[in-house]
């Protein structure tokens, strides 16, 4: 059965299998155990997201397969159906993309589903209802929530290598850096690209991500610690 102890447990749902065509994305996240697959480019940049939302500590891809007539949960689907073999009985099968645990010790399903399944799928909006009813957090990931600018930003934060900032830039940054200032600009001031980068993720500086791709023109402010800025998902 399932259960939140955290240890590595093979995903719920296989999305590879071989013979079929299905696209699928294998990416890596450092709040996770291995590689990670993805079966749209939603469900890949919510998994970046997450990757980079300072609430989030650990991850996990298709944690279980729900039988939602019910509420038990299992370790895949086939265990599933396995448990039913036999019998006239027929679950109602669900498996979230992605279990979620925060910083704070609580935990967060989280779908990602483009706004035109939804709409062509309103049967679909008995789940958050079920899984609600079974005592579970939970929340759906749309396109709408993650625009293009964010999406692109998102990927270039989570790329970009890791510049450790040193004493004076981070002296810096924390008391002298004004109010607002241009990329280039910082960039004349001796700061490389991924360093702003770094900068960023760590919260020395913040953008307005769902804007525009970063440019020489992106706006950057301090942010004094505060990672707000990477807080996109509505957990």
């Amino acid at each position: 059965m399932f259960d939140y102890d955290g240890k590595h447990t093979d995903p719920a749902r296989t999305i590879y299998k071989r013979g079929l065509q299905k696209k699928v994305n294998r990416q890596t996240s450092g709040k996770a155990f291995g590689i990670v697959d993805t079966e749209s480019e939603l469900e890949s940049i919510t998994l970046i997201a997450a990757d980079l939302d300072p609430r989030v500590r650990r991850i996990r891809p298709q944690p279980c397969t729900f039988d939602l007539n019910t509420g038990d949960a299992y370790p895949s689907k086939q265990a599933l159906m396995d448990a039913v073999r036999g019998t006239r009985y027929r679950p109602w099968c669900y498996t979230p993309d992605f279990l979620l645990e925060l910083v704070d010790g609580s935990m967060v399903f989280v779908e990602s589903k483009h706004t035109r399944f939804l709409e062509r799928h309103p049967t679909f909006s008995a789940v958050p209802i079920a899984m609600a009813d079974y005592g579970h957090r939970y929340a759906i990931v749309t396109e709408r929530m993650l625009p293009r600018p964010l999406q692109r930003n998102l990927r270039t934060l989570k790329v970009s290598p890791t510049v450790p900032l040193n004493a004076d830039q981070r002296s810096w940054l924390i008391d002298d850096c004004p109010s607002s200032l241009l990329f280039r600009e910082i960039e004349d001031l001796g700061f490389s690209r991924n360093r702003v980068y770094t900068a960023i993720r760590e919260g020395y500086l913040a953008a307005k991500l769902d804007k525009t791709p970063f440019n020489d023109r992106t706006v950057l402010m301090p942010s004094a610690g505060s990672t707000a800025h990477l807080e996109v998902l509505p957990l």
